[in-house]
């Protein structure tokens, strides 16, 4: 092994490590809808333990259907068999690291070459927006996209059934975990496709037989999860996509604004990293040649199919907010680091590049991680209540800071709504209901409200549950549900709230049939218990 690789190794070895810490230090690697998924998950465990059954079946129901976006709670909750809560989640992420690195390099290595400093690029992208947010399908979506185009560059060299299946099983494990990576993968191979049928093709005749074959190879591995896509669109109400640009989305790309996480320290280690991938990738562009097409030049074609959806496509659509430029940002930035992969040679500028790129990796690590530690103590604090809480009750969480304040009264999280859902981690250590399960709402995860005590349809009124202030009303939702909220959780609340007239009303309504149960010794969570 040269010196060279040597090198390499250790520093990747270096970047996992760092990878690691970012989940494992802290005692909650806390995320703005991680915990949700944990809760959901804990759900679907007992029930599939036959526990809790009679307590659970009043409020959820159980939909086995196959819709995307499953992939988290299932693996989640088969977790549980082995580990509880929080640490059932943090395997799960550190699964999710080591296919998303994995796969990633496997990809890099295939295009560029073994020994390449380019690899050690991966690091940056493996914490998106997205994870820190808790969009744990979609941030494992992009792991799985590695796998699914690695496999399917493995077919398009050897045409096999061992590969057909890998290829095949990979696109399954993507379907089930999101849609839009799915989408991506289909014209990401597509692309592939043709640029291997006009690199490899001898003559005219011979490109379009291979580009024809595969094709309808490619088609009828896809044709199944394609129906399936059909029957879910159609159930959430057909696309509903309206085209429009959206430039100042360019702007953010230079500034790679969805690879900060969770304060605005990050924003200038983000956007130095963003101005040397464009930089990088500009000078790579020097070295393509239409006339001389590579095999990977699929990867340039996709590059530019997911520029048109980062521009073009609106926010919402499919009936909902997707949060388009959130999403596809990160493949935007992972098409940039495989063109210049695979476009330019192994120079000093490409070496400086790579490192320059792992250097902002470890510095975004840096500011994460003490940020994730001051974030933790918080959660500890918030779900410190569970503690006076009884089994088989019922709880409104009211969060008043959802970025979290610190014991000095500073806020947490400025880029991050951390706090969001914390309290369902009181969920995983005995069985509640948790009001703002906004999960089981949703409608594309197994685990879903029963519709007569849904408390998004009645107890979320006005602004809603889920607001700042939040607003409920507790007396109509026992009259119309027949729900009595055993304990209201507070999470930061202090009297300035009192100005907004709704909120004005649920906290009357509380000091009228609660009284205080609990307060953390840092004031920032009291619980008040139902007057029974």
């Amino acid at each position: 092994m040269s010196s060279m690789q040597k090198i390499i190794n250790a520093l990747l070895l270096t970047g996992f490590g760092l990878c690691l810490l970012q989940i494992w230090l802290p005692e909650y690697y806390l995320t703005g809808d991680g915990p949700c998924h944990v809760y959901n998950a804990q759900i679907l465990h007992d029930l599939w333990c036959n526990k809790n059954t009679s307590f659970y079946s009043r409020y959820y129901n159980v939909l086995y259907r196959p819709d995307p976006n499953w992939l988290s709670t299932v693996v989640l909750a088969l977790l549980m068999f082995i580990a509880k809560g929080t640490t059932a989640e943090k395997i799960f992420l550190t699964l999710y690291v080591v296919v998303f690195t994995r796969g990633f390099y496997l990809l890099l290595r295939k295009i560029s070459g073994n020994g390449s400093y380019w690899l050690l690029v991966i690091f940056f992208f493996v914490f998106p927006h997205e994870l820190s947010k808790g969009f744990y399908n979609s941030s494992f979506s992009i792991a799985f996209y590695f796998w699914v185009v690695w496999s399917w560059l493995r077919f398009l060299e050897q045409k096999s059934i061992t590969n057909a299946v890998m290829f095949f099983l990979f696109t399954t494990l993507l379907y089930f975990t999101h849609l839009l990576a799915f989408g991506f993968c289909a014209f990401t191979c597509a692309a592939l496709v043709v640029s291997y049928g006009v690199a490899t093709g001898a003559d005219a005749k011979q490109r379009r037989q291979f580009i024809f074959e595969y094709a309808g190879l490619l088609a009828m591995l896809f044709a199944p999860f394609l129906l399936l896509m059909t029957m879910f669109t159609d159930q959430e109400g057909g696309l509903q996509l309206v085209i429009g640009h959206h430039f100042y989305r360019l702007v953010e790309l230079i500034q790679f604004k969805y690879f900060v996480n969770v304060t605005h320290s990050e924003d200038y280690v983000a956007a130095a990293a963003g101005i040397i991938l464009l930089l990088t990738f500009c000078a790579a562009l020097t070295k393509f040649r239409i006339k001389t097409i590579n095999k990977y030049d699929g990867l340039l074609i996709s590059l530019g199919l997911t520029m048109f959806v980062y521009l073009f496509f609106p926010d919402n659509f499919l009936g909902r907010l997707i949060l388009i430029a959130l999403r596809v940002q990160p493949y935007v930035g992972i098409l940039l680091a495989c063109c210049i992969a695979y476009l330019l040679p192994e120079t000093k500028f490409k070496k400086m590049a790579a490192v320059l790129l792992f250097a902002c990796f470890a510095g975004l690590t840096a500011a994460r991680v003490n940020c994730m530690v001051i974030a933790s103590k918080g959660a500890a604090d918030y779900v410190s209540a569970e503690q006076l809480i009884k089994p088989n009750s019922v709880v409104l969480p009211l969060d008043f800071a959802p970025a979290g304040l610190d014991d000095h009264g500073q806020k947490i999280a400025d880029r991050n709504y951390l706090f969001s859902h914390a309290s369902q981690y009181m969920g995983t250590t005995k069985s509640l209901i948790i009001l703002d399960n906004y999960e089981a709402n949703m409608g594309y995860f197994p685990v879903r409200w029963n519709g007569a005590v849904n408390p998004y349809f009645y107890l979320g009124k006005a602004e809603g549950i889920e607001n700042a202030p939040p607003y409920a009303r507790i007396a109509e939702y026992k009259q119309s549900a027949g729900v009595a909220i055993d304990y209201v959780l507070m999470w930061c609340y202090n009297d300035t709230f009192l100005r907004n007239d709704h909120f004005k009303a649920l906290y009357a309504e509380i000091n009228a049939g609660y009284h205080v149960a609990y307060t953390s010794p840092s004031g920032r969570t009291v619980l008040y218990e139902l007057n029974r």
